[in-house]
């Protein structure tokens, strides 16, 4: 773990889990990364690293074996012999296997939003406030809905949860969804006009009129005032243009 002490690892999380009471955060989350074989590491450092999983069970834990990069100062430090490096590797990997970090889930009550099909197409795929894997079984009414879950039973990286009896069910939309085929925009008026297959006005589709392109001067209104007060300069700066030029 670098030059990070096990005791200043759990100083740190002791301070998260301080700054970020139960009621505040309740089930917080905490990860690490590991660097097995490090420059230095000691067996006995090893065996408190293996410790530290075992007291904190971390549900997300990524393992790296350490790999000199040139022209870095641990690079010129005294290595952990390769063989070394993958046999700890191998142990962190077999110890971080060998525990269920949502045992303590089974029995909860959940709210998940169901978004996709499991891989394995048996169950649907939910996740819960903490962005937690929840799978729950097929049923297509329930796909893109908010649910309550109890929660039955825990893996290594997920849940298993049935919808809960008189448990609500709802769409988290803040609009109501768009019917099939149906476009996002459109103003009553304009459905109407196009149901009934009336040519829809220039204001609804964005066109002018030919003379209004061509000579924008016919438009009244303020555009007048700017299109002479644009050709007055214009006859000014050719004026001057063509005094200096004689």
């Amino acid at each position: 773990m670098r030059q990070t002490t096990t005791t200043q690892y759990k100083s740190t999380s002791l301070s998260i889990k301080l700054a970020f009471p139960v009621n505040w955060v309740p089930g917080i989350t905490i990860a690490t990364d590991i660097i097995c074989g490090f420059p230095g590491e000691t067996e006995v450092d090893f065996q408190e690293t293996l410790k530290l999983i075992r007291e904190y069970k971390f549900p997300s834990l990524f393992i790296n074996q350490f790999y000199p990069r040139p022209g870095t100062p641990a690079a010129k430090m005294e290595q952990v012999p390769a063989q070394v490096k993958k046999q700890r590797t191998r142990v962190l990997s077999q110890l971080f296997q060998s525990y269920t970090p949502y045992d303590s889930t089974i029995g909860e009550k959940q709210q998940v939003l169901i978004t996709e099909e499991s891989f394995d197409g048996q169950y649907y795929v939910a996740h819960n406030k903490f962005y937690e894997q929840v799978l729950v079984p097929k049923q297509p009414e329930l796909l893109g809905k908010m649910i309550e879950v109890d929660i039955y039973e825990a893996g290594k990286h997920f849940m298993k949860g049935k919808p809960a009896q008189n448990g609500k069910i709802h769409t988290p939309s803040i609009v109501k969804p768009l019917l099939k085929g149906e476009v996002s925009g459109m103003t009553e008026e304009i459905k109407t006009l196009s149901k009934n297959g009336t040519a829809l006005p220039a204001r609804c589709t964005g066109e002018r009129s030919f003379s209004a392109s061509l000579f924008p001067w016919n438009v009244k209104g303020p555009r007048v005032k700017i299109v002479s007060v644009s050709l007055a300069v214009l006859a000014v700066i050719t004026a001057v243009t063509m005094a200096i030029f004689r």
